[in-house]
């Protein structure tokens, strides 16, 4: 932002101000990016999410449809599903971003992506089983703002400005929802073989938007705008195709995530800079609108590979799961802005390469009433590069990934009361990784030693869960 460096330090103590908009803007991305582009964030169904998604061999719930649909045809009564309102509590602490002893935090408390999911028949024969899906696989939208006004024992130092504001408001969202029917048959006794086809309905998103304005005796009034947004829609279809056995001392299962296939895309960017009353210097009026430019989406081929182990009653359950790499590519393809031989250009491209995670859960039968569970697995980061709204913000002057691997815990417990069986538990991911400082404030009141270390920083989320199975009329619906 060469421009508005130029108008800051003309106008306006460059430390006090620029010092706070930087502060948000490297302490902001980290969270911005939090979770977008991994595998295993979300799961999806009852004892399925207790077990943090380690049961591509032995799952037992309507998570089957995403997990590995072949399982459907080996479960006897699969019950209608829903999701009831979960919640979780996340937090974020940034390390060393201004300073070896400044800290920062940030905490939230919201809901979590639903799951509605049933079986149906076609005609009488009980050899083909079919099951119906709604979830949300991605859904998260963070923001933040600041307004600020120079207070006077700043502006006594400038002797023609009698006020100055500062406006910073920045933020992106992302969901995808999925509409899947799902098909699963036996091929022999102990073998079955399915398919879940889901339509995907994507967006992401993201804003924004800086103003500076200032006031003084001699130009009057002198301002400084600068709006980006973008929006990227995308509808397609994902394809898992599952494998089951159930063998003498084990079930296994083999569940493949075909790549996205996109049918239909279509992407927005609004670009505004304007500089305005300077005095002596050059005003800019720049403005962009594109309504319908490429955009693309890519997901990689993924394999996944389960079992679970009866030990006397009590049951262990494994995964191991590879997703494919995808090569550099523009999500977005943003116009080259040229005004008077000045270019302006973006960059919005994406590459991912490959991961294999791991992961171990335990059920452990303690009486015909009460059984634990326990898991553990991990989500290491595919991201090499990701794009998002500071690929925007700085153009192409600063990398902005973020790069962490995630790991995931959770504990549970079910009660099977007379009337209803009862499923209580958590979940607790944490992730933390090292990043390049981008800024060092060299405060002029005060002598701070260089500082070479790395910024840090920490994410850590509990969610909590209740499910809740009732019989009527002699069928079970589950409440999760």
């Amino acid at each position: 932002m060469p421009l508005l460096k130029m108008y800051l330090l003309s106008s306006f103590n460059e430390f006090t101000i620029f010092r706070i908009v930087l502060i948000i803007l490297c302490c902001l991305f980290p969270k911005l990016l939090l979770a977008q582009g991994y595998y295993n964030q979300e799961n999806f169904g009852n004892r399925s999410m207790l077990l943090t998604g380690n049961v591509t061999g032995s799952v037992d719930d309507l998570g089957l449809t995403y997990y590995n649909p072949s399982r459907l045809a080996l479960i006897d009564e699969p019950n209608f599903t829903i999701n009831a309102k979960a919640y979780q509590m996340g937090s974020i602490k940034i390390e060393n971003v201004f300073g070896r002893s400044n800290k920062l935090s940030n905490s939230t408390f919201d809901g979590i992506p639903n799951l509605v999911a049933g079986t149906f028949k076609i005609g009488g024969s009980d050899k083909h089983k079919f099951a119906y899906t709604v979830l949300t696989r991605k859904k998260s939208s963070k923001d933040v703002g600041l307004r600020r006004e120079i207070d006077s024992e700043i502006l006594e130092e400038f002797e023609n400005v009698e006020r100055f504001v500062a406006d910073l408001k920045i933020g992106d969202s992302e969901k995808d929802e999925w509409f899947g029917l799902s098909w699963a048959t036996k091929l022999k006794d102990n073998f079955s073989i399915g398919v879940s086809t889901f339509v995907s309905v994507y967006n992401f998103s993201g804003d924004y938007n800086l103003n500076y304005s200032r006031l003084d005796t001699e130009t009057d009034v002198a301002v400084y705008n600068n709006e980006i947004n973008f929006d990227q829609n995308s509808y397609g279809i994902f394809w898992k195709i599952g494998l089951a056995w159930r063998l003498s001392k084990f079930d296994l299962g083999l569940n493949i995530d075909l790549p996205y296939v996109e049918v239909y895309s279509q992407g927005e960017v609004d670009f505004k800079e304007i500089l305005s009353g300077i005095g002596g210097g050059e005003d800019i009026f720049r403005y962009a609108d594109w309504n319908d430019i490429e955009s693309n989406r890519k997901e990689p081929l993924g394999i996944a590979l389960g079992a679970g182990l009866p030990i006397g009653k009590s049951k262990i359950h494994l995964k191991v799961d590879w997703h494919g790499k995808v090569k550099e590519y523009d999500r977005l393809v943003i116009p080259v802005i040229d005004e008077s031989g000045n270019e302006v250009s973006f960059a919005f491209k994406e590459e991912l390469r490959s991961v294999i995670n791991f992961g171990l859960g335990a059920e452990i039968y303690a009486s015909e009433k009460v059984s634990f569970y326990a898991s553990a697995g991990t989500d290491f980061s595919p991201l090499v590069s990701n794009a998002n709204i500071f690929d925007l913000i700085a153009k192409k002057n600063r990398d902005t990934n973020f790069d962490a691997d995630y790991y995931h815990l959770g504990f549970g417990i079910q009660l099977k009361m007379s009337w209803a069986e009862l499923v209580l538990g958590a979940t607790y991911s944490t992730a933390s990784t090292e990043f390049e400082r981008p800024i060092d404030f060299p405060d002029p009141e005060l002598e701070i030693p260089e500082n070479d270390d790395p910024a840090r920083v920490t994410f850590n989320r509990w969610r909590f869960m209740v499910g809740l199975e009732i019989p009527i009329f002699g069928h079970k619906v589950k409440i999760e």
